[in-house]
């Protein structure tokens, strides 16, 4: 059979636009690395290797899937040689179209990378809209990567014009469509991969350390398969009998049991205060990411405070779910945006709000900001105050909202507007890059040995001791508990230290004014824990359903946190890190983090560790499975 000659024409087009874009993805993964060589230390060259190969696989991977499109129209223009003027143009704008997004994808995740930690999700749909306002300081921060976008461009836009032109069919039809589909069959193997499973996101954790894998990942991979997953399924599990996960883990729990049938609950108002990317470097005593914090430091000492507290999600609208709904964030959707958003739910706000709270939520950014306003509906929060509500845009950070001191001040005048008890959540936004400064204020916190975020974060702490002024003249101030949380942890530019433990350290602290002294409490606590530790705190007496625990009945060996770390799902306890991959069924690391703080030693195959490892993924694979048997069943009863 022989081959027609305009198909060695095609498959030159072909082979050439691959092995271009494929030159593209390998250059911007060094750049990828070099931006971000911080979060990867200690690279062997063993392990380069390997990135590199599996780098390669995921590039061709999705380059082949963003181009399937763009070839099929190819193949077809050539059978309609009456049209090559207008299909040829139409063939190279989806050409240009197609793999600029592509491109987009990986330059916005050598930026985003250090905040999120893991490669772009359908997360993307859900931030982008709310990112749009802070675009002019995106401009600003990361216009060397716009200008190489628009280099980029620029040259697909020139490659296209060159190689693209519809090459008639003059004889050897039959014969042309064989070789097209055979092309076409190639492609697909490249896009699917050639071994014995498909290829996926987490494929690299085949033969990488898991805290490599966005190194060999490629962005078109982890959003498409987001996308293609969106609305997540998640996939009943059966690792243990029904009454033996009960006696693991169980969702519904009795607090106040044994204090009598009256209600003994003191009704006092609670104040939830989420600082906004918040690590707990920031606020401890001698770490060198320290900020400046005088006023959180004498309230810490006023405090119950928490050395050992974890967060179980890493974006702010899978914290917030997390602080208030009592769930953790083990999907790449946040909760109230997938298909299992009509799961109820039992947080501090649907509790508090049962027994006649008033209940609050104050944002100084849009009225449904990244998606908080259908949330807090969900929450059991009725009363929603925004940048709307505020109505004096002069205060405007110019990115996401109001600033955090004139925002607090209003939420003061509101609150001494309303009945006791009440539920006030208030959301700072001043410490979430680009850690912007009102003016009147940016010569007071210009430290020079200071990092912008540590800049800002010493801004919120000025903030929230004006507020306290405030707060202090009204009459419900005494009769209030404040809880302070981070919805996630940031570090600071340099991101030096980081890994998996350190990327989920929070601060966690609670104030009530009534007691005359503070307290440390070493018992490991996470975000989930929170609202019934708090209604422990308030002696109150009935039902709770959530992932948490009130710490204050439980010895620090019964608590730990979980979390997802990009493809990982992760449990931490007071001696061990574990992340375990639930798609791929296998343990990823075991790390002892007290006495090796830079997670150097993979534990994984230590046979002195093997009852603590095999003990955690006891606990971790319960954990999953009454995650995703609470939400496929929309029950957490």
């Amino acid at each position: 059979m022989a081959v027609p000659i305009n198909f060695f024409k095609q498959f030159r087009v072909v082979f050439l636009s691959i092995g271009f874009m494929l030159l593209l993805y390998v250059g911007l993964r060094i750049i990828f690395f070099t931006y971000n060589r911080a979060l990867f230390p200690g690279i062997s060259p063993k392990e380069w290797f390997q990135v590199f190969l599996w780098g390669l696989k995921m590039d061709l991977s999705g380059i082949a899937w963003l181009n399937l499109p763009v070839f099929g129209f190819y193949f077809l223009g050539c059978y309609f040689p009456g049209r090559k003027k207008i299909l040829s143009p139409l063939i190279r704008i989806i050409f240009v179209l197609l793999n600029s997004a592509g491109l987009a994808l990986n330059l916005l995740d050598i930026a985003y990378f250090r905040f999120r930690k893991q490669r772009s999700n359908i997360d993307l749909w859900y931030v982008g809209s709310d990112s749009m306002s802070s675009a002019k300081s995106m401009v600003t921060g990361y216009w060397p990567l716009i200008l190489l976008f628009i280099l980029l461009a620029t040259i697909l836009f020139y490659i296209a014009k060159k190689i693209f032109s519809i090459h008639p069919v003059f004889s050897n039809r039959s014969t042309l469509i064989f070789y097209q589909c055979a092309m076409l069959a190639f492609l697909m193997l490249l896009a699917r991969g050639w071994e014995g499973r498909p290829l996926m996101p987490a494929s690299p954790l085949l033969g990488l350390d898991a805290r490599r894998l966005p190194l060999a990942q490629n962005s078109i991979n982890t959003f498409l398969y987001s996308v293609i997953r969106k609305q997540e399924q998640l996939a009943q599990k059966y690792y243990y009998s029904q009454a033996e996960l009960n006696h693991i883990i169980t969702t519904h729990h009795f607090l106040g049991a044994g204090s009598g049938p009256q209600d003994t609950m003191l009704k006092k108002n609670v104040m939830v205060c989420i600082l906004e990317s918040f690590s707990r470097c920031y606020l401890t005593p001698g770490d060198p990411k320290k900020a400046t914090t005088p006023f959180f430091d004498s309230l810490i000492k006023k405090s119950i405070y928490f050395p050992n507290a974890y967060a179980n999600a890493f974006e702010s609208n899978q914290g917030i779910v997390a602080i208030l709904g009592g769930l953790p964030a083990l999907m790449d959707e946040p909760f109230y945006y997938s298909s299992y958003a009509n799961t109820p739910l039992h947080g501090i706000g649907n509790i508090l709000k049962s027994k006649g709270y008033n209940t609050n939520f104050f944002l100084g950014a849009g009225r449904d900001h990244f998606g908080f306003g259908k949330f807090t509906r969900m929450a059991g929060i009725d009363n929603y105050y925004s940048r709307v509500d505020f109505n004096e845009d002069r205060f405007f950070d110019g990115n996401w909202g109001i600033f955090d001191d004139p925002f607090l001040q209003y939420g003061a005048r509101v609150l001494s507007q309303k009945q006791q008890p009440f539920l006030a959540v208030f959301y700072n936004i001043s410490s979430h890059p680009p850690f912007t400064i009102p003016p009147v204020h940016r010569q007071q916190f210009n430290f020079p040995d200071k990092t912008p975020a540590q800049r800002s974060i010493s801004y919120v702490d000025y903030s929230f001791q004006h507020f306290f002024e405030t707060c202090k003249k009204a009459p419900w101030f005494q009769n209030t508990i404040f809880v302070f949380c981070s919805d996630h942890g940031l570090y600071p530019e340099d991101a030096s230290g980081f890994n998996y433990i350190n990327n989920a350290s929070i601060p966690i602290f609670i104030f009530d004014p009534s007691c005359k002294q503070g307290a440390v409490d070493t018992n490991l606590i996470s975000q989930v824990d929170l609202t019934p530790s708090v209604l422990d705190l308030l002696r109150y007496k009935g039902e709770y359903t959530g992932f948490g625990k009130t710490v204050f009945k439980h010895s620090s060996t019964e608590t730990y946190a979980i979390n997802r770390q990009g493809y990982t799902q992760q449990i931490i306890t007071r001696d061990f890190i574990l992340g375990y991959d639930a798609s791929g069924e296998k343990t990823q690391y075991l790390y002892r983090y007290p006495s090796d703080s830079l997670l150097k030693e993979n534990l994984i195959n230590n046979i002195q560790y093997e009852e603590h490892r095999k003990n955690l993924e006891y606990l971790l694979k319960a954990n999953i499975q009454r995650y995703n048997q609470a939400l496929i069943s929309r029950s957490l009863e």
